[in-house]
């Protein structure tokens, strides 16, 4: 296509599109569609992005160029992954948890619910009104376009991991898991937070791991996968983007999926 043409008459190397694409704003596949004389961008962008800002029009500009390079085709939704760029840059304190404050469900949970039991009605029974907390928290999340119960968890899973690890380089046996209070409690960023908002959000977290994403069983005796770690994040990658494109059209969304690997050891 064009944009492999510019690449080549560039001279650019394949090899070093990863750490190109990481430049992010600074990457030079940007300058493809430039016209010279006009110094404008030509980029053929969708009408829910033109009138953005030139800095958004570039993320989703690189997200459609990534997606082309990764797949041979340019993604159905021009969009793919702006969301999810923009929220990286979201800063954190400005998130509000007065409602998780009150204890009560409120009408931004409610409406959570609501979309929570149209999409996926059996996960919508599991939570119910037995979890307020945490649909409180998902609430504030879909408010701010913000993945924040999942940022959440994932940093709990990650200390909770790095503390095993710590330990048993220390020699202790049978290391103590970390807990979530005790994560909560020492972390830099819910130390800033109030503590009567604190211990609802530990009990969200502790809701979201026994109903929803199970912990990982620390010092279990696992198969090694014997195959091409990134072949298999690769495919990984293209199932979400392919419930991404296909649950925007229509709810609910069944997807099996399951990857055949060539084989594994002890």
């Amino acid at each position: 296509g064009l944009f492999t043409q510019w690449f080549e008459e560039g001279g650019f190397e394949e090899p070093d599109m990863e750490d190109e694409f990481d430049e992010k704003l600074d990457c030079a596949y940007l300058e493809f569609a430039m016209n010279e004389e006009t110094e404008t961008n030509e980029f053929p962008f969708p009408p829910e992005v033109v009138n953005e800002s030139d800095e958004d029009k570039k993320l989703v500009q690189l997200r459609v160029i990534r997606h082309c390079w990764e797949y041979g085709t340019a993604p159905q939704n021009a969009d793919i992954g702006w969301a999810e760029e923009k929220a990286k840059e979201y800063n954190v304190d400005d998130i509000s948890y007065a409602s998780m404050a009150t204890g009560k469900t409120n009408l931004a949970a409610k409406t959570t619910g609501k979309l929570l039991q149209t999409c996926c009605p059996k996960l919508s029974e599991m939570i119910g009104e037995h979890e307020p907390d945490l649909l409180n928290l998902m609430a504030i999340g879909q408010e701010n376009e913000f993945p924040l119960l999942i940022y959440l968890s994932d940093s709990f899973v990650r200390a909770r991991v790095a503390k095993h690890v710590e330990d048993k380089e220390k020699g202790a046996k049978n290391p103590q898991a970390l807990t979530v209070a005790d994560w909560v409690t020492n972390n830099p960023y819910l130390q800033r937070v109030a503590k009567n908002v604190t211990d609802k959000i530990a009990m969200a977290i502790t809701a979201f791991g026994k109903r929803i994403a199970p912990q990982f069983t620390l010092d279990a005796t696992r198969p090694v996968v014997d195959d091409d770690l990134s072949e298999i994040v690769a495919y990984f990658n293209a199932a979400v983007v392919f419930i991404r494109e296909h649950a925007a059209v229509s709810y609910p969304l069944q997807f099996d999926f399951s990857i055949a690997v060539r084989g594994c050891s002890q």
